[in-house]
């Protein structure tokens, strides 16, 4: 950490608690920690995000793809979500806080270079634990919600990076290799 700024990043819920995840999809029984490990050594406070998907669904629900949550109703939901966590997110900037966005890329809400396809989907998708959707560029709908919101305020979208920790060739020092890269530019930039 270099000098006295004051760091804080905002985590996917689901990053914070794997419990949050569709039932199959945690790979820890709980926190995250190689990713809290990092953050922290590299002077960051934590923050959760809201989990739009369990907040509108609840825990028992399936896991579904981006077209599936790309809803007016959903749309809304994360909208009224994003608008808190902006005001909370302001008032860090307001304090001369260095803020990061860290989403789970792949996701269909809080994927932020990756999101999921899959259209063909009806009831429980086949080979959902196995990688049963496509991961394409873009953000998830939370994601894209949060950051329309701060550009309806005139603010920036904080930098973002995503963990792709549910595909399927998910590699852990990899991820986290590319994560200190992520923040390291922060630190000397």
């Amino acid at each position: 950490m270099s000098g006295s700024s004051r760091k804080v990043a905002y985590v996917a819920h689901c990053l914070a608690n794997q419990n949050a995840k569709v039932s199959e999809f945690a790979k820890c029984p709980g926190v995250f920690s190689p990713l809290t490990d990092r953050l922290r050594a590299h002077g960051y406070e934590i923050q959760q995000l809201p989990c739009p998907e369990m907040s509108f669904l609840g825990v028992a629900r399936w896991w579904q793809s981006r077209e599936q949550y790309d809803t007016p109703g959903y749309r809304r939901h994360c909208r009224a979500l994003a608008r808190t966590v902006v005001d909370t997110v302001s008032l860090h900037i307001e304090h001369g806080y260095d803020i990061v966005i860290v989403g789970l890329d792949g996701s269909p809400s809080s994927g932020v270079r990756l999101t999921s396809t899959k259209t063909s989907w009806g009831g429980r998708p086949e080979g959902a634990v196995a990688g049963g959707s496509d991961r394409i560029a873009g953000m998830g709908v939370w994601m894209t919600e949060l950051k329309e919101e701060f550009e309806s305020r005139g603010l920036s979208f904080p930098r973002a990076t995503g963990i792709a920790m549910d595909a399927q060739n998910f590699d852990l020092a990899v991820a986290m290799t590319e994560l200190d890269e992520f923040l390291t530019v922060q630190e000397n930039g």
